[in-house]
């Protein structure tokens, strides 16, 4: 897949993020969210974090620790930033622990991609 269409794919899933956290929500009184949530955080997060990667990785960087460093940082300040929306959001309350699970899973996400592209950029 050339520049163009994986830069593509990594925009439509930086707009789904930002769509299914900047969504209204019913305002429930008394509902735990338990641990499930976070798994999405890190999924959501963690494919941000992969998929810019995974754009940068075909581009003209050559410095591949740059590409890696920039994606993860990335996921972070974008996890950062949701729950910041969060705080507007009816229905929807700021989570650090949200915030925890974001940057895990950039982490995570972003220690795949080093092992999976480290052999075409080294």
């Amino acid at each position: 897949m050339n520049f163009k269409k994986r830069i593509i794919l990594f925009c439509l899933w930086a707009f789904l993020v930002l769509f299914l956290i900047a969504f209204p929500t019913p305002e429930y009184e008394g509902v735990k969210i338990t641990w499930y949530d976070k798994i999405i955080h890190v999924i959501m997060f963690g494919g941000f974090s992969y998929l810019l990667i995974y754009s940068l990785a075909a581009s003209r960087l050559k410095n591949f620790l740059l590409i890696l460093f920039f994606g993860l940082s990335a996921g972070i300040l974008y996890s950062a930033f949701g729950e910041f929306i969060q705080s507007f959001v009816p229905g929807r309350t700021v989570s650090e622990y949200d915030f925890y699970a974001g940057v895990a899973g950039s982490f995570l996400f972003t220690v795949i991609a080093y092992v999976k592209f480290k052999k075409i950029k080294a």
